[in-house]
């Protein structure tokens, strides 16, 4: 039986009837056996090479899924500390903001009932405090009676304290107690960010009336992102703080980013899981955003394996083949297919089981895809 197969090698590989025939392609015309032949003149168009068997550190990994993470002081819900009505909340989600800049304006009527308290408790206090010193040289003079000084001393303290609550309320809602007179009385106050970062959601529109339970926007961070990870229970006592990881963003791109365990959950969680808290290498250059799904093995062994290339075999019908050279003859290479059972992959290496396969075995590293399954 003849096989002629075209490649983008220009590789003829033909069968194993002992009757002559003949084949003719682009490169060349080969007439063989049940081994697969590669002629000198493709050997170097391709660049192809041989590789042998190695010996190699492969890690014991654990996979885990997990997202790309902020610390929580890096982000912010944003909520009111008294209600009132959305008077204009000028903003868009993606919006960059700093630290101090006014991002909402609320409205309540109640804001001018503390402002006016305030103000009245702040002269009201000049009186009991004249009060209170006079009703205390009366009694030093045991002129009068004790009951008068103690209810002057009573209602001067009671002020005080109602005008350093008020200064405090004030303050939660971002009106300075200090600069407050009676012309700059205000129903008017606005809401600021208490951290740099960009506007990742808004949840309240301009007219809306918010209470304090209510989330009117989030800010996030991302000058510091991290990785954070669930663990199995059954994997827990693997970890170590320091082991590396591995992991990619499935949504970004294929490539393979680098981090290292930081942080390490001391409870196992509802799910039967473990936190981790990775650092990830580099993470300014990378264009991650917070919450991004992402796929990672961590590193928890090492061990001494025999390894090839990932390239070198393939998987035909099921089961994982190599081609091992054969025969090297003056026209070109001879190999012959080998089934192979592999394990784990680490940095583009395949973890090789099969024991009978001799270390000083030759290998074709690229191009097998195409000469097994075509």
């Amino acid at each position: 039986m003849k096989y002629i197969i075209y490649s983008i090698l220009f590789i003829t590989v033909i069968g194993c009837k002992s009757k002559e025939a003949e084949s003719t392609t682009e490169e060349s015309t080969v007439i063989t056996d049940d081994r697969v032949f590669i002629t000198n003149e493709q050997w170097e168009k391709n660049s192809m090479k041989l590789v042998t068997v190695e010996e190699q550190d492969f890690p014991t990994t654990i996979k885990v899924v997990g997202k790309i993470d902020v610390p929580p002081t890096n982000k912010v819900v944003l909520t009111a500390k008294m209600g009132g009505f959305i008077k204009s909340i000028p903003l868009l989600v993606g919006d960059k903001v700093k630290k101090g800049q006014r991002l909402v304006t609320i409205e309540n009527q109640e804001f001018v009932a503390m402002q006016q308290q305030y103000l009245e408790t702040k002269q009201e206090i000049a009186f009991l405090k004249s009060e209170f010193e006079r009703q205390k040289a009366l009694f030093d003079e045991k002129i009068t009676s004790e009951r008068n000084f103690l209810k002057a001393k009573r209602d001067f303290e009671v002020a005080q304290t109602t005008l350093v609550s008020l200064e405090k309320q004030l303050q939660m809602i971002n009106i300075s107690a200090s600069k407050l007179n009676s012309n700059s009385i205000t129903s008017v106050t606005g809401i600021y960010a208490p951290i740099s970062g960009n506007v990742t959601k808004i949840k309240a529109v301009t007219g809306s009336y918010i209470s304090p339970a209510d989330e009117i926007l989030e800010i996030i961070d991302n000058k510091h992102l991290h990785l954070e990870l669930s663990v199995f229970e059954k994997d827990a006592l693997k970890l170590k703080v320091g082991q590396e990881i591995s992991f990619r963003v499935p949504e970004l791109s294929s490539e393979v980013y680098k981090a290292k365990v930081h942080l390490i959950g001391k409870s196992i969680n509802e799910n039967r899981t473990v936190d981790v808290h990775a650092h990830i290498e580099e993470e300014q250059k990378r264009n991650f955003l917070s919450g991004m799904f992402a796929e990672a093995v961590i590193q928890t062994n090492s061990n001494k394996v025999n390894s090839l290339p990932e390239t070198s075999v393939v998987e035909v019908e099921g089961e994982m083949y190599g081609l091992v050279l054969d025969e090297n003859s003056k026209d070109g290479y001879f190999f012959k297919k080998q089934k192979v059972i592999i394990g784990n992959t680490f940095e583009n290496n395949v973890e090789l089981k099969t024991s009978e396969i001799k270390k000083e075995a030759k290998f074709l590293e690229k191009g097998v895809f195409n000469l097994l399954t075509e």
